[in-house]
């Protein structure tokens, strides 16, 4: 059975785990996101690469006080009107996200 037709299944029998759904967690407050929860972001296309503004998750997002947004760069948490800014390399069969770090730590350069 392929990996996308696991979300097709019978639901009362277990699943093996060699066909779970893929798991991640989300970048700023480390929770674990599986089904069809989703980390809010936002994807400004360019070209070689792309910038994402990455909100966090249902959980983090928006800002509450009881679980806190940490940037991945300098550690501190996030600014409740704040995000992470990450660079988006997307190439065939793959795409791989490198943060920069949070709207208090990462300043653009301008032109």
């Amino acid at each position: 059975m392929l990996q996308r037709d696991v979300g097709r299944r019978d639901r009362s029998r277990p699943v093996p785990t060699t066909q779970m759904s893929k798991t991640t967690e989300c970048p700023l407050c480390g929770s674990t996101l599986r089904d069809n929860k989703r980390v809010k972001s936002v994807l400004f296309p360019g070209k070689p690469d792309s910038l994402m503004e990455i909100n966090g998750c249902p959980y983090c997002y928006p800002a509450n006080s009881d679980i806190k947004r940490i940037c991945p760069v300098c550690k501190k948490e996030v600014p409740v009107d704040g995000h992470v800014i990450a660079r988006v390399f997307i190439k065939p069969n793959k795409k791989h996200i490198h943060v920069l770090g949070c709207t208090g730590c990462y300043k653009r350069k301008t032109p």
